[in-house]
């Protein structure tokens, strides 16, 4: 069962009665998060960019930046061997093998496992700092709380080459397994920082580290995105749904970009087209960030 896993005497059966499962029993976020510091990750293939993850920021020293460290790993025999590459640069972590997932589902009464699950310890949310001197297109989150919504923001700063994400201090936490999730573990490939203070941080991005701040907002004076030069450090800002980009950082911000819609099927004339946060932050990002060599592609 543990072979193909070099040097890895951490790798042992799983047990129902083994204390060191305690943190996969339940899966609570609010348990996880708010009394043990923890945070969970789910599915082998996020597992599996997790672990990746990690092992890059390490190498290049980003490790205090990367948000959480890898404590263990649960999972079933099939998945081990697909998690055994990763596994071998991730020295230190117990892993728990069972025999399949239903195994993995009784002993955490969770099934949206797909056969693998981690815990990960967390780390002081990385600064402004964090941020400073990344090249291209940020993407910030204003006051953006649904846990979907900012998943599919995470994934869409990895598919189009955003340089990070920062989050505005009443975003919701990207370290939620469902956000973590729905980014398809894009939360462990994007550099991301939490700023303190709002919209304080984005002027200091500008004034002092060369930033211009775009608002993505159908406000009036906005201009079409396709008239913003593409290119150069820039902070996109989206709003959560229904308030939208903050006034303070309309007030703030070097330009505000919008999407232009057709009327075509509007239903009402005062219920004028729009797309939800993580549909339009694909197409803005698309048109402000660079897509690399090393980009993703669509899983």
């Amino acid at each position: 069962m543990t072979e193909g896993v070099r040097g890895w005497p951490q790798v042992e059966p799983a047990s129902a009665d083994d204390p060191r499962l305690a943190p996969y029993r339940g899966v609570r976020d609010a348990d996880l998060r708010g009394r043990d510091g923890l945070c969970c990750i789910e599915t082998a293939r996020v597992v599996r960019r997790f672990l990746a993850g990690w092992a890059r920021a390490v190498r290049d020293g980003r490790a205090a930046w990367f948000g959480c460290e890898p404590v263990s790993v649960l999972c079933d025999e099939r998945s081990l061997p697909t998690l055994a590459a990763e596994l071998d640069r991730v020295p230190g972590v117990q892993v728990f093998v069972a025999r399949d997932a239903a195994e993995v589902t009784a002993l955490s009464g969770y099934d949206l496992h797909s056969g693998a699950l981690a815990i990960a310890r967390r780390l002081p949310e990385p600064g402004i700092e964090a941020l400073a001197a990344a090249e291209g297109t940020v993407a910030a989150c204003d006051g953006i709380v649904h846990t979907d919504n900012l998943g599919a923001i995470f994934r869409n700063a990895a598919s189009f080459g955003a340089a990070g994400v920062l989050l505005s201090p009443h975003s919701s936490d990207p370290l939620l397994r469902k956000t973590i999730r729905v980014s398809m573990g894009r939360t462990f490939a994007v550099p991301w920082a939490r700023a303190a203070r709002w919209p304080e941080d984005l002027r200091e991005l500008r004034e002092r580290h060369g930033f211009r701040i775009v608002a993505a907002e159908d406000a009036p004076g906005a201009v079409d995105v396709a008239d913003v030069p593409p290119g150069g450090r820039t902070v996109l800002v989206f709003g959560a749904e229904g308030a939208g980009v903050s006034r303070e950082v309309l007030a703030l911000a070097d330009c505000v970009a919008r999407i232009p819609m057709s009327t075509l099927g509007g239903a009402l004339a005062d219920d004028p087209p729009s797309l939800n946060v993580a549909v339009a932050s694909a197409v803005m990002l698309h048109r402000l960030s660079k897509v690399g060599p090393g980009s993703f592609g669509t899983n």
